[in-house]
C-alpha cells in the first residue's frame, strides 16, 4: 500500500515551467513530491493558459512566476530539456530568485541540462565541489549538440558517474537525463522531508 503523506503545513516547492521542458523529468518531479506531502507550485515564466513541453505534453500553469518572486519558499526545483531549460536560463526572475534562495539556504534542484544553463550562470554552484548534467550527445531536428557542449560548463566540478549528485552542505541536487528522474525527485524528498518518506515511495514504485 502506497503511504499516505498529509498535507497540513505542507513545505512549499516552487516548480517553475517553460516551453521545452523535458516531459518526463518535469511530470516526475510534479508527482513524486507531491506523493511525499510537498506543496508544489507550477509557474510559468510569461502569463499563459498553457505551457507545451518537449513532446508536446501541455501543462497548465498555476501562476506566473514574477507574482510569487517575493513569496518564501522551501524549494525551487527545475526540468530541462532542449529548448526548456535554455528558456529557464532566459528567465531574469528565475536567475534573481535563485541566487536569493541559495543565499537564503533554500533546497534548489535541477536536471539534465538546467544545472549547466541555469544554476551554473547565476553562480548557485560556485561553492559546490560537484554536480551533474546530461552528459550525451544532443541531437534535435534542427541542431545538434556534442557531448561535452554542456558538460564543461560545469568545469572540474562535474562528475559523470553520478546519476543524481547530492550537496547536502549546499543543498543542492543535481541529476543526468529522463532516467535519472524519479531517483532525482526522490532525492529531493529525502532532503525536504527525511528518508523513511521518500522510502515509502520507492517501495511503492517498485524502485530495485
Amino acid at each position: 500500500m502506497e503511504t499516505t503523506v498529509s498535507m497540513t503545513d505542507a513545505l512549499r516547492v516552487l516548480l517553475p515551467v517553460a516551453a521545452g521542458n523535458e516531459d518526463i523529468e518535469f511530470c516526475a518531479l510534479l508527482d513524486v513530491l507531491r506523493r511525499g506531502g510537498l506543496q508544489v507550485t507550477i509557474a510559468s515564466l510569461e502569463p499563459c493558459s498553457e505551457v507545451v513541453l518537449m513532446k508536446g505534453l501541455r501543462i497548465i500553469p498555476d501562476v506566473v512566476i514574477s507574482d510569487v518572486a517575493t513569496e518564501p519558499w522551501d524549494a525551487i526545483v527545475m526540468a530541462g530539456g532542449i529548448p526548456g531549460a535554455m528558456n529557464l536560463a532566459e528567465s531574469e526572475v528565475l536567475r534573481s530568485m535563485l541566487v536569493a534562495h541559495h543565499e537564503a539556504r533554500g533546497v534548489i534542484g535541477a536536471i539534465c541540462l538546467s544545472p549547466a544553463l541555469v544554476l551554473e550562470p547565476a553562480g548557485v554552484l560556485a561553492n559546490s565541489s560537484r554536480a551533474t548534467c546530461n552528459p550525451l550527445p544532443i541531437k534535435t531536428v534542427d541542431q545538434s549538440w556534442p557531448e561535452d557542449e554542456f558538460t564543461r560548463l560545469l568545469g572540474d566540478k562535474f562528475d559523470p558517474t553520478a546519476r543524481v549528485c547530492i550537496d547536502e552542505a549546499n543543498r543542492i541536487i543535481t541529476s543526468q537525463t529522463p532516467g535519472t528522474a524519479i531517483e532525482y525527485a526522490l532525492a529531493l524528498v529525502t532532503m525536504l522531508r527525511g528518508p523513511e518518506v521518500a522510502q515509502g515511495i520507492s517501495d511503492y514504485f517498485l524502485i530495485r
